[in-house]
C-alpha cells in the first residue's frame, strides 16, 4: 500500500512537471534532478545535429550568399538565410536576414513569422506579438502566424489567448502538430484530460515520431484511470524510440500499479538495460521484490539504490 500511494503520487505529479517544462519549450533540462524527476522531465524534441548536417547548413548559407551577390534584392534568399541561421542558433543573424526579406517584400508573410519566432526565442515577447499581428494583417489565413502568436502568449502566461490562437491555427491548418501539442498541454493544465487526449491523439496521427506527445498522452490516460491505454501508447512510442529508458520505466510503474508484477519487473529491467544510471528503478524493483516475498533480491536492489544514489557515487 505504501508503494501504491507513493507511485500514484508520482503518476499524479509527473504531468505537472511536464506541463511546466515542456510547453513551448525547446531547451533541454540540466541533469540535476533526482531519478524520478528525470523520468518526468526528459524531452524528446530532436537529436543533436550531426557534423554532416552542420556542414550542409553552412554550404546552403554560402549558396544563398552567392545568390545575393548576383541579386542583392532577392527576398527569398534572405528568407532562406533566416531559416538557416535559425537552425544553427545564430538568432541575431537570422533576425537580420528575415527583416531584410521583409524590407524587400513587405507582403512575405513567412519572413514576418520568422521574425516573430526569433523575437520570441530572444524573450522579446511584445515585439514578437506586434510582428505576428502584422503578419496576420498581411494574410489572415496564414496558420503559422497564429501558432507563433500562441507560443508568445504561453510565454506571457496568457493561456486563454494562447488557446484561442492555437485553435485558430488548427482551424486554418488541421495538420499543425505543434499547435495541437501545446493546446493539449493547456487543456491538461486545466485538468481537461479528455480534451487533451483528443488533441494529442490527432497530433500523433499526423506525426507518429514526435514521442513527447506519446509520453504526455500516456500520462493523460493515467489521469483518466485508463492504465491499459497508457501502456499501449508508450509501447507504440518504443517502436519509434526503443532507446528511451523512460518509456520502459513508466510502463513498469503502471504495471506495478495494476498488480502485474511480472510485466512490471520486465519493463523496469529493460529500463536499466537501456540506461543503467536510472537509480530510481532499483528502488521500485526493491519494493516489487518485497511484495513478492523475494527478500534476497529486494535487499540487493536496496543496496544498489543506496550506493548509486549516494552523492559520492
Amino acid at each position: 500500500m505504501a508503494y501504491y500511494k507513493r507511485h500514484t503520487c508520482f503518476l499524479s505529479s509527473i504531468i505537472v512537471f511536464l506541463l511546466c517544462c515542456n510547453l513551448a519549450c525547446g531547451k533541454k533540462e540540466a541533469d540535476t534532478q533526482s531519478a524520478t524527476q528525470h523520468a518526468a522531465s526528459i524531452k524528446f524534441e530532436g537529436e543533436v545535429p550531426s557534423v554532416h548536417k552542420k556542414t550542409m547548413a553552412d554550404e546552403e548559407i554560402e549558396k544563398n550568399k552567392r545568390l545575393l551577390e548576383a541579386n542583392p534584392n532577392d527576398a527569398v534568399a534572405y528568407y532562406n538565410l533566416g531559416l538557416l541561421y535559425d537552425e544553427k542558433g545564430m538568432l541575431d543573424e537570422s533576425l537580420a536576414a528575415y527583416k531584410k526579406a521583409s524590407d524587400l517584400n513587405p507582403s512575405m508573410t513567412e519572413s514576418l513569422v520568422g521574425q516573430g519566432n526569433i523575437l520570441n526565442k530572444k524573450g522579446k515577447s511584445d515585439e514578437a506579438i506586434s510582428v505576428f499581428k502584422k503578419a496576420i494583417e498581411v494574410n489572415s489565413h496564414y496558420a503559422e502566424a497564429y501558432e507563433g502568436l500562441g507560443l508568445v502568449y504561453v510565454h506571457k502566461k496568457q493561456e486563454e489567448d494562447a488557446a484561442a490562437s492555437f485553435n485558430k491555427a488548427i482551424n486554418l491548418n488541421p495538420g499543425l502538430v505543434n499547435s495541437r501539442y501545446n493546446l493539449g498541454i493547456l487543456y491538461a493544465k486545466k485538468s481537461q484530460f479528455n480534451e487533451a487526449v483528443t488533441e494529442w491523439t490527432k497530433a500523433i496521427e499526423i506525426n507518429p515520431r514526435k514521442t513527447e506527445i506519446h509520453y504526455n498522452l500516456g500520462i493523460a490516460y493515467t489521469k483518466l484511470g485508463k492504465l491499459d491505454e497508457a501502456i499501449s501508447v508508450w509501447q507504440k512510442a518504443l517502436t519509434v524510440r526503443p532507446d528511451v529508458a523512460d518509456f520502459h520505466y513508466v510502463i513498469g510503474l503502471v504495471y506495478k500499479e495494476k498488480g502485474d508484477f511480472d510485466n512490471a519487473e520486465a519493463s523496469l529491467k529493460k529500463a536499466l538495460d537501456v540506461n543503467p544510471d536510472m537509480v530510481e528503478v532499483h528502488k521500485v524493483l526493491e519494493e516489487l521484490y518485497r511484495s513478492k516475498g523475494m527478500l534476497g533480491d529486494a535487499d540487493r536492489e536496496a543496496e544498489l539504490y543506496k550506493s548509486r544514489s549516494s552523492p559520492h557515487h
